[in-house]
């Protein structure tokens, strides 16, 4: 009888740092309006590395990542940890949202392509300056109804 990864996962208490993730979100609006003002997809690309190796490999990896945590120690923010079920949640919508914006300008539907990313940079800039995620209250109204997300 085989356990998932998810099932190990929520058995024990994972946690992030909160100052981190809005640094991080931060650091994807500026890709997001790095592409809007280009439309080069090379933006698009690393977001996808960027959200698939965090999410499915190791953070390490992660140049996003990475550089929000430096970013974080250099400033000198204190740590605020808190539970990460939701933002690994928010991280798997996020990284759906790019892969359909991807599969939308790749078809040639840069209009639609634009209203997703415009949507998810709000999203994100909500995320960054206001500690709003709006996904995690997503997966909140979930657990409080609750339904149990297995796995993304």
């Amino acid at each position: 009888m085989g356990v998932c990864m998810t099932q190990i996962k929520l058995k024990t208490l994972n946690i992030i740092d909160e100052n981190q993730t809005r640094m991080h979100a931060g650091l994807v609006v500026l890709i997001l309006i790095a592409y809007m003002a280009s439309g080069n997809l090379s933006f698009i690309y690393m977001l996808i590395y960027d959200f698939f190796a965090r999410i499915y490999v190791t953070s390490l990896i992660s140049p996003l990542y990475l550089l929000s945590k430096g970013l974080v120690n250099l400033i000198g923010l204190k740590q605020r940890f808190s539970e990460e079920s939701a933002k690994e949640f928010a991280s798997h919508i996020g990284l759906m949202i790019i892969f359909v914006a991807l599969y939308a300008e790749l078809l040639n539907w840069t209009s639609f392509s634009y209203m997703l990313i415009t949507f998810f940079g709000v999203w994100k800039t909500f995320e960054a300056t206001k500690d709003i995620c709006f996904a995690c209250k997503l997966y909140e109204l979930l657990v409080r109804k609750n339904i149990r997300v297995e796995s993304l």
